[in-house]
């Protein structure tokens, strides 16, 4: 067997009214036999799939959904839930170990037997005494070894682990590890969480079911308004294509009369010259021969008595009208691309008196969704943008491609150049079209001249070359006109350039800006860390040569908090003025001690210095200067130095000795 099982259905009614059995292939219409699962959930019999696997991938019947098969593998897993659902049910019809009936009403197995009953036996056979300890369940209650014993030690199945999601023997939960057991609980427990979860999963199921079927609903609908609006659309089609056709035929027999009733005209009038002419051309003929012969069969008093007589006569048929030009052109022109875009705007285009209340409708859009989820958008022209076709001259259709519609693209613009260009279409326009004209009239005189072998007025020549000329004159004064917004124009453009160059400029310099900030504060960073190194080793130095110098800086905090302290108090109303005299001595007494105080680095620091300089100095200084250190009262001085000495000698003393205490001091 190969190939789709299912054929497109002509009603989607079929896949609800059609029942499906689950415990049956959809192959062979058989209870499933070693059933295998797809990745798209749809199981079959092993027999069915063998030899529907290619290049390890294998359709699936119903859907058409790809399986990938695992290592090489000729066919999908098995379904271990659907081949227990099938032999449960299998076990339920199996017939009665001793009467070898069924019965309708329920079959039961005995555990202890292992042996299926009927009620009726149940009764006979197991009403004995001896039989009272065997265990007679339902075949629906029944419960085989496989799922009671532990495939690998045979022991009874005592426990169920929660991370692995296994039953587990009592050897088996002895070989886990011991993080392992603490996930373990007993098969009630595991039964009644797995029920509840169970119960969830199913409730999801559920959900899912109902919104597949609000799904299929939808789709029903959305398929029957399609074919409905299918149906609308193709009859408003075609009754648009009939009144398009019905309404061009019309247009057409109106231009086709039109054109015959032209050409009846035109050849009612040419024809009437036409025949003028050729009355006139004999008579000039016959006069041209009487001119001849008078003048050569005349003598001189004959000639004198009638000459006037004939030239008053050639006079006059030379000075009568004659139709020598054709009073119309030879073109025929109905303006049937007009007549026809008049006919159909009706039907394809929306109204003038709709055109202002449904902007909508000027340019709709089609939203066409593709198979891929994409969606498209396709737009009608818009009324506006056809309104012009309707009214538009050969000359303007004509102008609408060139330059201005090609390079101008002023929409909704405001300033001096668009004020310009609106000025510059009205003049523009007008020149445009009368060139126009005089085109047409120069080429029907060449025409004339050419293919129709006939004389031009001479009075028509030199009229169409006094408006040519006059043409001429107002194109100069137009081009002065525009040349004379140069300057206007140029200043406008400058400072639109100058105001784009200082944007630009200014730009720019707010970019250096913040690279410049960035630089200083990269620099500013680099010089702070190197201070904190500096101020690490003078205040570790300052510490050794000064231990007093953190009592004095905690005595400054203390000054500090007491400063705070008197300016709050400042800051509150006092309740006697003894009060606030009293803080004002205070204060002035502190200040005055804070002023007397000495600072003990300072003395500390000159005793060290005298302490570290050399003893030859030191010695040379005693001997020169004994006398003058007696007189000057400075043996208290000496005095006080060998215990300066001793306590600055232990401070000094992890720096070295001798000159290596110079070195490092």
């Amino acid at each position: 067997m190969s190939g789709e099982i299912f054929h497109p259905m002509e009603n989607l009614g079929e896949a609800e009214s059609k029942t499906w059995n689950p415990l049956q292939c959809p192959l062979c219409n058989e209870p499933y036999e070693d059933p295998c699962i797809l990745t798209c959930f749809h199981s079959f019999c092993e027999r069915c799939l063998r030899g529907r696997a290619a290049d390890s991938k294998m359709t699936c019947p119903v859907c058409g959904t790809s399986t990938h098969l695992k290592d090489g593998a000729c066919l999908p897993p098995r379904d271990p839930l659907l081949k227990f659902l099938v032999e449960s049910v299998t076990d339920e019809k199996a017939p009665c170990a001793n009467c070898d009936c069924s019965d309708s009403n329920g079959m039961f197995f005995c555990n202890t037997c292992s042996q299926p009953l009927c009620s009726k036996c149940r009764d006979d056979t197991h009403r004995a005494r001896m039989f009272a300890a065997h265990d007679v369940v339902s075949m629906t209650k029944r419960t085989r070894d496989i799922h009671k014993r532990c495939s690998l030690h045979g022991e009874p199945y005592i426990m169920f682990s929660m991370e692995k999601k296994i039953m587990l023997c009592i050897n088996c939960f002895r070989d886990m590890r011991v993080e392992s057991r603490t996930h373990c609980v007993d098969l009630e427990t595991a039964y009644n969480q797995s029920c509840k979860k169970l119960d969830h999963s199913v409730q999801a199921i559920r959900d899912l079911q109902h919104s597949v079927r609000d799904g299929i609903l939808l789709l029903r609908a959305l398929l029957e308004e399609i074919k409905q609006n299918a149906e609308k659309e193709h009859k408003s089609l075609l009754d648009l294509y009939m009144a398009i056709i019905q309404k061009m035929e019309q247009t057409k027999d109106m231009l086709v009369e039109e054109v015959d009733s032209q050409y009846r005209e035109k050849e009612q009038t040419f024809k009437k010259q036409l025949k003028t002419l050729t009355t006139l051309l004999p008579t000039l003929k016959v006069h041209l021969v009487m001119a001849l012969a008078f003048s050569s069969s005349t003598n001189k008093f004959e000639f004198l008595d009638l000459a006037y007589v004939m030239m008053d006569r050639l006079k006059t048929i030379v000075q009568r009208q004659h139709p020598l030009h054709p009073t119309q052109s030879g073109q025929i022109d109905t303006g049937h691309k007009t007549q026809f875009a008049k006919s159909l705007e009706p039907l394809l285009f929306v109204p003038q008196q709709h055109r202002n209340t449904v902007s909508a409708v000027a340019t709709p859009t089609n939203r066409v969704e593709l198979s891929g989820g994409v969606t498209t958008t396709s737009s009608v022209p818009s009324v506006s943008a056809a309104a012009p076709v309707k009214n538009m001259s050969p000359v303007t259709a004509r102008r609408s491609n060139g330059l201005n519609g090609a390079k101008v693209k002023f929409i909704d613009a405001k300033g001096p150049f668009a004020d310009h260009c609106v000025e510059f279409e009205s003049a523009h326009r007008d020149l445009i079209q009368r060139l126009e004209k005089m085109k047409i009239s120069c080429q029907e005189m060449q025409r004339d001249v050419t293919m129709r072998r006939c004389l031009a007025r001479k009075d028509e020549i030199l009229q169409l070359q006094q408006r040519i000329e006059n043409l001429q004159s107002q194109l100069d004064s137009h081009y002065t006109t525009l040349d004379a917004k140069n300057p206007t124009l140029e200043k406008h453009w400058e400072e639109s350039l100058q105001r784009i160059a200082n944007e630009q400029d200014l730009y720019q310099a707010q970019l250096q800006d913040v690279v410049r900030l960035k630089q200083e504060s990269e620099r500013l960073r680099v010089i702070t860390s190197q201070l904190t190194s500096f101020v690490s080793s003078i205040a570790a130095v300052t510490e050794r040569l000064s231990p007093k110098l953190n009592h004095s800086c905690m005595s400054n905090e203390q000054d500090n908090q007491i400063m705070a302290l008197f300016e709050e108090i400042n800051a509150v109303q006092p309740d006697s003025q003894q009060r606030v005299e009293a803080i004002r001595d205070a204060e002035e007494e502190r200040q005055t001690k804070s002023a007397n105080r000495t600072n003990p680095l300072d003395s500390e620091l000159i005793k060290t210095k005298g302490l570290l300089k050399a003893p030859s100095a030191r010695d040379r200084r005693d001997s020169s200067g004994g006398t003058k250190k007696d007189n000057s009262g400075s043996s208290s001085a000496k005095d006080e130095s060998p215990p300066l000495a001793a306590s600055a000698a232990p401070t000094l003393g992890p720096c070295g000795e001798g000159d290596d205490s110079k070195s490092t001091t």
